[in-house]
């Protein structure tokens, strides 16, 4: 939801004047690079700066899981890290970061050391024997205080391998799978963030509507919603009060209620001119909070929330731009709120 391109200019009519409607959907910040590749228990996400990340996870029904997340820049020289997270979602209470070892086939080779948020990092050492292993279809289990947890290799190849192509890698002495002797001219350079200035704004929060407001605004955005067939709004929240807040002297955010699921729910945003002589521009219908000119929504991936999709639209003065994109992996039950920060999207937000 949130992401489609819609037209309502057969719509919207102006008091006084038919008024033809020019949308703005919160567009991305730039051309994106982004790649998105799963094959088994391996994920591949490669953001808009052609950064990557590949996730690996134990089998969906491992009672001790693992996950390790590789992540690589663009460009020539780029080094592989890594970060090592096991499965503590239900230990309370848990001593942080004990102890940690790589066991390979059975065999250990060495203790990791303590990284952030409650992960793991391999040496380099380790993590080429990690790679070997991998490629090598080698059992990988880590061990902390006497329990073994499991790593899947299934699907690794193919996403590392995704992943060297996606960098232009591939055949080249710095790909992670298949290497070679290729020219490095091939390897791709980093793409710059796109640079998003938030402009200053009226009402850092959202207020309910007026009256008068209702009674100007709300019988147009309704109509609009009514005759797009891809509006997911239900009447009944509909019927709940909308909230406004002021961008500048022309113009204005409003958020009217729209769906609501089991442990989700989405707000409609959209961009009015303030006297509503011009076309409202929707910005996304799976907003959950606005502040300071930035709109963000953040949606569970299941109730226990163990893994979590995000997104953010900041306010340039004239539209909102999507500023992030992303998600915290799979729903393994690794950590409350989820494993890892995955990102599709970056930007830089240089502020007013």
């Amino acid at each position: 939801m949130g992401q489609q391109k819609k037209s309502y200019a057969a719509f919207f009519a102006a008091p006084a004047v038919l008024m033809a409607l020019s949308l703005c959907t919160g567009s991305a910040v730039a051309e994106s690079a982004a790649v998105s590749f799963s094959h088994k228990d391996w994920d591949l996400t490669c953001d808009n700066t052609l950064t990557c990340r590949a996730a690996g996870y134990a089998e969906y029904d491992a009672e001790d899981g693992a996950t390790v997340l590789l992540t690589r820049q663009a460009g020539r020289g780029a080094p592989v890290t890594n970060r090592v997270m096991l499965a503590h979602f239900y230990d309370e209470p848990w001593q942080a970061n004990p102890p940690v070892e790589l066991i390979i086939a059975g065999r250990a080779v060495g203790t990791l050391s303590v990284a952030e948020d409650e992960s793991w990092q391999m040496s380099d050492a380790q993590l080429a024997l990690f790679l070997d292993a991998l490629k090598k279809d080698k059992p990988i289990t880590f061990r902390e205080q006497g329990s073994d947890y499991v790593l899947s290799g299934a699907g690794s190849s193919a996403v590392l391998l995704k992943m060297d192509d996606a960098q232009g890698r591939v055949n080249t002495a710095s790909a992670i799978l298949r290497k070679g002797k290729a020219n490095e001219a091939s390897v791709k350079s980093p793409i710059a963030a796109p640079v998003i200035v938030r402009a200053p704004v009226v009402d850092q929060r959202l207020r309910p509507m007026t009256a008068q407001e209702e009674a100007l605004i709300k019988p147009e955005l309704l109509r609009i919603l009514a005759a797009d067939s891809d509006n997911f709004c239900s009447d009944d929240r509909l019927d709940e009060p909308w909230t406004i807040a002021q961008l500048n002297q022309h113009s204005s955010v409003v958020s009217a209620p729209c769906w609501m699921a089991a442990y989700n729910g989405g707000e409609a945003y959209f961009v009015i001119s303030n006297d509503m002589q011009s076309a409202p521009e929707w910005v996304s219908d799976s907003g959950n909070y606005y502040e300071n000119g930035v709109i963000s929504s953040g949606m569970k991936g299941r109730g226990v929330g163990d893994c979590w999709s995000y997104q953010e639209w900041v306010w340039d003065g004239k539209e909102f731009m999507e500023s992030s994109r992303g998600d915290t992996g799979r729903c393994r039950a690794i950590r409350v709120g989820g494993a890892w920060d995955i990102p599709e999207v970056v930007s830089q937000v240089v502020e007013p």
